[in-house]
């Protein structure tokens, strides 16, 4: 017979019930919504015991790189944004209205024949007489891909200090013009005791550095080793002119360029070669 003591023991270690062992393991309490521990930054002294959270690996791989990805993504825009200005400026075409004779109703000279009686002299003319001579003498085609949407409206020279600019002019659409232009400088040397002359694609002011300027389209110069792939248009041109081109080759005529003043008008001498006893 058990005593007071043994009865109170027993009623200490009695089992509980299932349902209050299903709650016993399983059941959670709700941690309090304490806003302001969430949000609010804890002093020094709080929470020493909680172990550190580390950042994922996707968190700290951006905080390393973000510097880089942003620099990437800004040269990236710059890039974008250099194009887009350089395509704008190729379809902008060059004035070409302070380009003497190129648009007015002058009459005029045949210089085929002002080459030609001057014999193996000095010949000498204006920016307007080559303009206008071409204007009347030359007529342009468009072939190739371009000619889809595009026609040869004319050809023009500026002419500078040392170089010759030959302007090729477009008809895009219904009003729209592009240029592209080949700057040209002389030269002559003698192969074999015959005066040769040599030309170069080259003229004004280096694009950087000492990167020839050979031309332009639109209005961004481009560089003379990538200019040359106007050489057989220009071909084709100085083929529609055989007398000229003969009078220059027998005579050794070298083109020389002048301006004077940006404003005045051009000159182009061609000088012929004299044979010395050097030669």
């Amino acid at each position: 017979m058990g005593t007071t003591q043994n009865r109170k023991r027993k009623r200490r270690t009695r089992r509980p019930d299932s349902g209050s062992l299903w709650g016993f393991l399983f059941h959670k309490e709700t941690p309090p919504n304490d806003i302001t521990r969430g949000t609010l930054y804890s002093g020094p002294g709080e929470d020493e015991d909680a172990p550190a959270q580390r950042p994922g690996f996707l968190s700290e791989l951006w905080e390393r790189f973000n510097l880089w990805s942003t620099v990437a993504g800004v040269l990236f825009l710059s890039f974008i944004a250099i194009m887009l200005c350089g395509v704008v400026r190729m379809w902008q075409p060059q004035a070409l209205n302070d380009i003497a004779g190129y648009n007015d109703k002058v009459a005029a000279k045949d210089l085929s024949v002002l080459i030609k009686n001057a014999n193996g002299a000095v010949v000498s003319f204006t920016e307007g007489d080559l303009n206008r001579y071409l204007r009347d003498t030359c007529r342009m085609q468009q072939t190739g891909i371009f000619s889809i949407f595009a026609n040869a409206q004319g050809i023009a020279v500026r002419i500078h200090n040392g170089y010759a600019e030959f302007i090729v002019d477009r008809l895009v659409g219904v009003n729209m013009h592009q240029t592209t232009s080949v700057n040209m400088t002389f030269h002559r040397h003698i192969e074999h005791g015959r005066p040769v002359i040599g030309v170069e694609f080259r003229g004004g002011e280096p694009l950087m550095g000492n990167m020839p300027r050979g031309g332009r389209i639109g209005t961004v110069g481009i560089p003379q080793k990538h200019i040359q792939v106007m050489q057989p248009a220009l071909k084709t041109l100085l083929a529609c002119y055989p007398e000229i081109m003969k009078a220059v080759e027998d005579f050794g005529y070298c083109p020389i360029f002048e301006k004077e003043t940006p404003t005045a008008e051009g000159r182009i001498t061609l000088i012929p070669y004299t044979p010395t006893t050097s030669d």
